[in-house]
């Protein structure tokens, strides 16, 4: 009974063991129990097909279907007096492959917390070498800034005849550098002083913004030495040019600081950011032109901030499209939702169902439980709750049921057949679910009931596959069903619908992703022509853009 092809985790949150919900295996086990209603439960259904696959949210028990009325707890009187308890009990439940996997992941921990005891015991014991290291890197730049001073002093004088000038520029160099900055700052500074070219000071001056203070008086100084050198004769008049105004800012160098304070300026806050909106398709359900059944569309809305539930609701309060009926009160208003556990509470300012219809809340019902993490919707007014029949919660109900023989709507007596069929407007196809007694053969359960037609549906859809047809044989390999018909199908009067309405019923099975036809065990194309040869993929139910 699923609608497209599930995403999200392999597996149905409501799998649990009955010792523990918690825990789940990977692989099927009799131990395994179903937490839809709250209590474990009995699994009657195939675990790899359902509860262990992406398919969980077809499983007749996920969408809110009848419940067997005998919880797992008292399933079996013998199991709960002779099942070993604790954790030897739990150890016999699982299989050979569980034991090793769960074995593996001992052995990790295990290599882990090594790992970690002896990188800690490293760090532990080498944090003495480690805080001695620093005591020589911290000697080694005294050194280096007393040895620069030496040479600066003697060209200066003989550049310039006031010596009280040079010497009061080296002195302001080796001050500030050891007391604001930390050891590491010395060592880049003292290399700049020290090759006596003002294009290396340059270079490192705009790099640090907390040190631009004391990086200016390097470069001032450093004009001074090229100047008695004459060995660079282009770069010395340039250098002294561009130099002449810095004295007189060196001297300035206490009032730099607050050079500082512009970075410190109050930033203005960044705008909020825009909230992100993505195109998605989802289901929608709306009502038919006879008023009586269910259509499914799968439109593209635009959903903000990953808030799928709300666009969906808010799609529905928007309307229908192409003709087809509305349910929900335009009117109306979403207040809130909220999810937890599986139970959507979606709060509006009025009720949503137009004209008191339950097909409308049964809509959004519909397209709620599509998301994987929504079983059951519970509908508020204002904070009030309220409901059909009452104010409770509300499950999925069976889409446009079919039930001839009148079975009762259980999952482990009954199988449920998807079955599309083309709408009267020509346009839209309707999905009508046939009740049939419970079998293995669902594929070719599905075709021979899109054969047999309609049934008391027939006022509203219209039959696409010849009265007549008979299903020769049907196989499923790869994900693709081989659909072999009598010859009586070549004759259907609307080539495209028999084909859209054939794929469309098969590839809402699992197990089923693309669709090939065959007449008389030959390809369609020999009946109809090249373009019918093909294999059809999973296509989208009424698309809307």
């Amino acid at each position: 009974m699923s609608e497209p092809t599930p995403t999200g985790p392999g597996y149905c949150p409501y799998l649990g063991l009955k010792q523990n919900r918690a825990i789940r295996f990977s692989s099927p086990t009799p131990e395994h129990r179903c937490y839809v209603s709250g209590e474990p439960v009995d699994i009657p259904v195939d675990q790899s097909a359902f509860c262990l696959s992406r398919n969980h949210v077809q499983c007749p028990l996920y969408m809110g279907l009848t419940l067997p009325s005998i919880p797992a707890t008292v399933s079996s009187s013998g199991a709960t007096t002779t099942a070993p308890g604790g954790l030897r009990g739990w150890l016999r439940t699982l299989s050979p492959r569980d034991r090793a996997i769960y074995a593996l992941m001992l052995g990790m921990l295990a290599l882990i917390v090594l790992v970690y005891a002896i990188a800690g015991w490293q760090a532990l014991t080498g944090t003495a070498p480690v805080t001695g290291a620093p005591s020589p890197i911290t000697v080694a730049p005294p050194e280096t800034a007393t040895a620069t001073p030496a040479p600066l002093p003697s060209p200066s004088a003989t550049a310039t005849p006031p010596p009280p000038t040079p010497t009061a520029l080296p002195t302001s160099t080796p001050s500030p550098q050891p007391n604001p900055s930390p050891t590491q700052e010395p060592v880049i500074i003292v290399p700049t002083a020290l090759p006596t070219q003002p294009t290396g000071t340059a270079g490192v001056a705009p790099s640090p913004t907390d040190n631009a203070t004391a990086t200016p008086s390097p470069t001032v100084a450093a004009p001074a030495t090229p100047s008695p050198t004459g060995q660079p004769a282009p770069a010395s008049p340039t250098l002294t040019a561009t130099a002449a105004p810095p004295p007189t800012t060196a001297p300035t160098a206490p009032p730099q600081p607050p050079t500082a304070v512009p970075p410190a300026m109050p930033r203005t806050p960044a705008p909020p950011a825009a909230p992100t909106v993505q195109q998605q398709r989802l289901w929608l359900y709306f009502g038919d032109a006879t008023g009586t059944l269910f259509v499914p569309v799968q439109r593209l809305v635009p959903v903000e901030d990953r808030k799928v539930a709300t666009a969906a609701i808010n799609a529905l309060i928007e309307g229908p499209r192409n003709g087809l009926e509305r349910l929900i009160d335009p009117q109306a208003r979403l207040l809130s939702i909220a999810i937890n556990n599986g139970l959507a509470t979606v709060n509006f300012d009025r009720p949503p169902h137009l004209n008191g219809d339950p097909r409308g809340l049964h809509s959004i019902v519909l397209t709620l439980t599509h998301f994987e993490t929504i079983s059951r919707v519970q509908f508020q007014v204002n904070g009030r709750n309220i409901g059909i029949d009452g104010s409770g919660p509300i499950g999925r109900p069976v889409v446009n049921p079919l039930n001839p023989n009148n079975l009762p709507v259980d999952y482990a007596a009954t199988e449920f057949l998807p079955t599309y069929y083309l709408a009267n407007d020509g346009y839209h196809t309707i999905r009508i679910i046939r009740m049939v007694p419970k079998t293995r053969q669902v594929a070719e359960g599905t075709v021979r009931a899109l054969i047999e037609g309609p049934g008391i549906y027939e006022y509203a859809v219209q039959r696409t596959i010849p009265p007549g047809t008979e299903l020769r044989a049907i196989s499923i390999n790869q994900g693709v069903a081989r659909v072999d018909f009598s010859a009586r199908f070549a004759e259907a009067s609307d080539r495209n619908a028999a084909v859209r309405t054939l794929v469309e019923s098969l590839t809402t099975l699992p197990r089923v992703s693309g669709v090939q036809i065959l007449v008389e065990g030959r390809s369609l194309a020999e009946w109809w022509g090249e373009p019918y040869g093909r294999v059809y993929p999973k296509p989208l139910i009424n698309p809307e853009g």
